[in-house]
């Protein structure tokens, strides 16, 4: 029996669990994995939890789990709910101006927690705030240990030279089974259009640094093989490394200028204050938009690839001005709520109070009073919602 009653339910993907790390340090309860490889990878990266991390694929085993170990509160960093007891999302971005937040799946939660304004006025334009059942705006607590200079990690480069970060998002339309974009009809990612070409232009004077989504995946003729390829035939390791992680953070904290596309690694990037640049997955149909319903929001903020001979000349204006910080700024407090190192607590107050308000019922009433206001929700959810959220008109159709 676990002291702690409030239990984590990850997917099989190494870049939900940063959040859940962070949140984990205060609330030590079970951490439930859906996947063996994100198993393995916690045992290897983080030994200090394995014993109370467990691969329940199940849905109706894990929920027996809970039970069984009495948990009251399940977190998740994604859109996703066992219908157990009280149920937290804390987003594993929330930054993203991919047409992720405006779900109806949001409706599912006894507590939102947003990273910034921006996050929750996405949801409020899309007519769904009003059924979520309770929200707070706490911050964003995977960049705590930068701001509170508890980073540790070992360089990639020591020769003194500039260094640039490539941080693609993954490319949906490349997911098992999928017939079509996830998010608009012209994707998201940079990485097919501009991948091997980013490794083509980039300027010799400049270390380069490749990290690349969890969800590019490393086998087959993909995009991110021809990359890793290209560097060893033209004998490049020792200025650029292609990298596969679950935390960004430890990467941008090296880099000078970063280059991305439509991805919450944007928002992160601008905790540092340095230039960004955007490669454009689709140069005929996206441009910068000041919607923040929009997919381009967050590139007000920076320069835009719309072509090979934008590469070499962006990076060398971006590492010699910065013509675009007054605009990064205002973007990175409007979707990131005090940046001060104590969004973790932030976090976990927000937790402890819904948690507070519930320990008192007996558990056996408390699981059933539980289950009877998720299936309300459900049943709301796909009745009613979704129908109010398939009328909404795409970020595709408004490009």
């Amino acid at each position: 029996m676990f002291d702690c009653k409030v239990a984590y339910y990850v997917n099989d993907n190494i870049q939900h669990f940063p959040p859940v790390y962070r949140l984990q340090t205060k609330f030590p309860g079970p951490i439930i994995v859906r996947g063996r490889k994100i198993l393995e990878y916690i045992h290897k990266t983080y030994p200090e939890i394995a014993e109370r991390t467990f691969f329940i694929r199940n849905r109706q085993k894990a929920k027996q789990f809970l039970k069984k170990h009495q948990m009251r509160i399940v977190v998740y960093p994604a859109f996703q709910s066992l219908n157990f007891g009280l149920s937290v999302e804390i987003f594993h971005g929330g930054l993203s101006d991919k047409r992720y937040l405006e779900n109806a799946f949001i409706s599912m939660y006894d507590l939102v927690l947003f990273p910034g304004e921006k996050s929750r006025d996405k949801v409020a334009k899309a007519e769904l705030l009003d059924s979520v059942v309770n929200y707070e705006i706490v911050g964003y607590p995977k960049f705590d240990p930068l701001i509170n200079d508890s980073l540790e990690y070992q360089p990639l480069f020591t020769n003194g030279k500039p260094t640039v970060l490539y941080a693609p998002t993954w490319i949906s339309m490349a997911k098992e089974g999928a017939k079509q974009h996830r998010f608009s009809l012209y994707g998201e990612s940079s990485l097919p259009l501009w991948g091997v070409n980013l490794l083509k232009h980039m300027p010799e004077s400049v270390n380069f640094i490749v990290k690349f989504h969890s969800l590019v995946h490393e086998n087959g003729n993909s995009v991110n093989k021809q990359m890793e390829d290209y560097v060893k035939q033209h004998g490049l390791e020792h200025r650029i490394k292609i990298l596969y992680a679950d935390n960004i953070l430890q990467y941008m904290d090296q880099a000078d200028v970063m280059i991305s596309d439509i991805s919450s690694a944007c928002y992160e990037w601008f905790h540092f204050n340095r230039p960004i640049i955007y490669a454009n997955p689709a140069p005929v149909h996206y441009k910068p938009s000041d919607d923040i319903s929009s997919n381009t929001f967050a590139w007000q903020a920076g320069d835009v690839i719309n072509s090979e001979d934008d590469i070499a000349t962006l990076i060398n204006n971006n590492l010699n001005a910065d013509p675009h910080q007054e605009m990064r700024k205002k973007i990175f407090h409007y979707s990131i709520f005090q940046p001060d190192g104590h969004a973790t607590e932030r976090q976990a107050d927000a937790i402890a109070k819904l948690l507070h308000q519930h320990e008192s019922v007996p558990y056996q009433q408390f699981v059933r009073t539980s289950s009877l206001k998720h299936l309300w929700r459900n049943l709301k959810m796909n009745v009613f919602l979704k129908r109010k959220v398939d009328k909404l008109q795409g970020l595709d159709s408004a490009q």
